[in-house]
């Protein structure tokens, strides 16, 4: 299991270095008074644009029913446009449906997002998230499967869609590295544009 990591890692390291497109994460989560606080940095680099996009989230979710979670978090979200980094503020609420089967863990979320950048009217957007993660572990690695669905409802379109496929490295007792390959399709001047993101993820 440490060869994997160390190949992981090494992976990484080539990949980030080279012209491909990539996100590195980190994820913080600690459950404080019955609350699941959790924190995250996302930075996002493509071969079109380089290194320009970042965002930090925090929050918390707490149970609502059985089964069923409530989430309110922040994010401030930095995307470079001509050489300055601008800052798009989005608080956003979120309500998920988890069903726990013998073989995979299943988890459907929706999320309300509220977007407020200088210069332009705040927006308002609906995402969509079906996940399944198994649960079991082959040779220390568990895989999942996730489709998000994104509806801007400003303009009362379907206009984005992530498919991710990925794994998690389990035999860590301090952390959860993880791998995911994102397919994004995007809706711009009535036309879909399919670009890629190799995800590498450390969760705390």
């Amino acid at each position: 299991m440490i060869r994997i990591l160390i190949c992981s890692i090494m992976l990484i390291s080539c990949m980030t270095g080279q012209s491909i497109n990539h996100s590195e994460v980190i994820d913080i989560k600690r459950k404080v008074m019955g609350i699941k606080m959790s924190g995250q940095i996302d930075h996002r680099t493509t071969e079109e644009k380089g290194w320009h996009y970042r965002h930090y989230d925090i929050g918390g979710s707490f149970p609502i029913a059985e089964s069923w979670t409530a989430a309110i978090q922040y994010r401030s979200v930095y995307t470079l446009k001509d050489g300055n980094w601008v800052l798009e503020k989005r608080p956003h609420a979120q309500i998920q449906k988890t069903i726990n089967t013998k073989s995979v863990k299943w988890a459907i979320k929706s999320r309300q997002e509220y977007r407020m950048k200088d210069g332009k009217d705040p927006g308002l957007r609906n995402r969509v998230r079906v996940m399944a993660k198994s649960n079991s572990s082959w040779k220390n690695l568990k895989p999942y499967i996730g489709n998000e669905f994104f509806y801007d409802m400003d303009i009362n379109k379907y206009n984005k869609n992530r498919l991710l496929i990925g794994f998690d490295l389990t035999q860590f007792q301090f952390a959860t590295p993880s791998i995911a390959f994102r397919h994004i399709t995007t809706l711009a001047d009535e036309k879909w544009k399919t670009t890629y993101t190799m995800i590498f993820k450390i969760t705390f």
